[in-house]
């Protein structure tokens, strides 16, 4: 058997990665019904934005009841080191022990103390890094992480600010560790599943493919817009001071961080996720997306999305 599929109690090894906004109940659900690991992500599910931690914990609680409703398969909650997440993953990690979610999506590098305390609390982990090296690989097992994410520089969403690529960085840290590797970044069908699986990724760990999915809660302007981008417009820019980097569609905040990146601010101002993401308001947030986001061709139900990158790992 597949070694993510038996630690997580899944039959296909395709995680769906914890896109924020992004993500809703009815999308976790769908994944994890077609058998692969639905996870929501930090404001996924929510209606409009909040601005209160206890705002923020009532939320997140009922988009946990709503994913319950909608299967009975197992989910992820995306959480990040406390000293990432000003006291708002602690908060998430109670409320997934009193609705027992049993998987956490982490982000972030190695936390021993925390990882230590989560596995005695009964949690399995999803570990990625936003620099995947071997060394911090090497970490995160050593920290408890029950399955390592290998991030290339292909992937969306809050890439690394390393040059590897996907497939490099799987061959690398499935080398380094005992724990299974997945693959993250340009994974959007079953040939890049399958080049990812040859070099040791044991399972994919998706997002821009499920962008263009039916259950995405994405608004329809997004996602025709990844559908008619050209791959060469594409804008790749620095965030975070330089520690991560971010590939957007070509619009207005996209095009004005690049211009304070090349003035030398690696700290750009990266707009509003939800206008942008839920509300379809393409100039004030970024698109971001893998690089080889322009070979998806269709909108298509998770189902299928997550059989045909599974048929690299399963035949069923």
């Amino acid at each position: 058997m597949n070694r993510v599929c038996k630690i997580l109690g899944i039959q296909k090894p395709v995680i769906q990665a914890p896109m924020m906004w992004i993500t809703s109940p009815k999308l976790v659900a769908a994944v994890s019904n077609a058998g692969g690991l639905g996870v929501l992500g930090i404001c996924g599910g929510y209606k409009k934005p909040v601005f209160t931690m206890e705002e923020n914990i009532s939320e997140i609680r009922k988009s946990i009841h709503q994913i319950k409703e909608l299967t009975d398969k197992p989910f992820g909650v995306n959480v990040f080191p406390s000293s990432k997440s000003k006291g708002l993953s602690k908060l998430i990690i109670q409320i997934c022990k009193e609705e027992n979610v049993k998987i956490l999506v982490t982000v972030g590098a190695a936390s021993p103390k925390e990882y230590g305390q989560w596995k005695k609390d009964g949690f399995t982990l999803i570990a990625r890094d936003f620099n995947p090296t071997v060394r911090g690989a090497i970490a995160l097992e050593n920290a408890g992480a029950d399955i390592i994410v290998a991030t290339g520089c292909d992937e969306g969403g809050s890439m690394p600010s390393l040059s590897t690529g996907t497939i490099s960085a799987v061959a690398l840290l499935s080398d380094a560790v005992k724990v299974p590797v997945l693959a993250a970044g340009g994974i959007i069908n079953e040939k890049m599943a399958k080049a990812a699986a040859i070099v040791g990724a044991e399972g994919a760990y998706v997002g821009t493919r499920f962008i263009l999915s039916k259950e995405c809660p994405a608004h329809d302007a997004i996602k025709k817009d990844i559908l008619n981008t050209h791959p060469d417009d594409y804008i790749v820019y620095s965030i975070m001071n330089g520690l991560s980097k971010s590939r957007t569609t070509p619009h207005k905040i996209g095009k004005e961080a690049l211009q304070a990146n090349l003035k030398g601010n690696l700290n750009p101002t990266i707009g509003d996720f939800f206008a942008a993401g839920i509300q379809g308001k393409l100039d004030e947030g970024c698109n971001s997306i893998c690089n080889v986001a322009s070979l998806i061709k269709t909108i298509d139900p998770c189902k299928d999305i997550v059989d045909e990158i599974a048929r690299a790992w399963v035949n069923k």
